[in-house]
């Protein structure tokens, strides 16, 4: 699977944390120079993690596509502030949301 952001295309691709040491504090990241995004595998749910695996590897994707916007439009400062990237990542259903019931996108 790829994502387009800003022009330039990431691919996405799943591991292990067993086999990729860099999953081994991180649910996922997201590599600028290769342009490719990382996801820990996830089959079942993990009493350490959330029962609804779905939904938080949507929010995980979410939060490594945000940092790449960020890097993308050269605002690198902000692609390392993880909790500005975190919020987006969280809150961006809800925005849509409410600009969808406006519409005003």
């Amino acid at each position: 699977m790829t994502v387009n952001i800003l022009g330039t295309d990431y691919s996405i691709r799943e591991d292990k944390s067993t086999v990729n040491p860099k999953l081994l504090n991180a649910n996922a990241y997201i590599e600028f120079h290769t342009k490719e995004i990382v996801i820990e595998t996830h089959k079942e749910p993990d009493i350490l993690n959330v029962n609804n695996i779905e939904k938080f590897d949507a929010k995980v994707l979410r939060h490594e596509i945000t940092h790449g916007f960020f890097h993308e439009s050269g605002l690198s400062d902000f692609a390392a502030n993880e909790t500005l990237v975190e919020w987006i990542a969280t809150q961006f259903p809800k925005l849509l949301k409410a600009m969808q019931d406006t519409k005003c996108i």
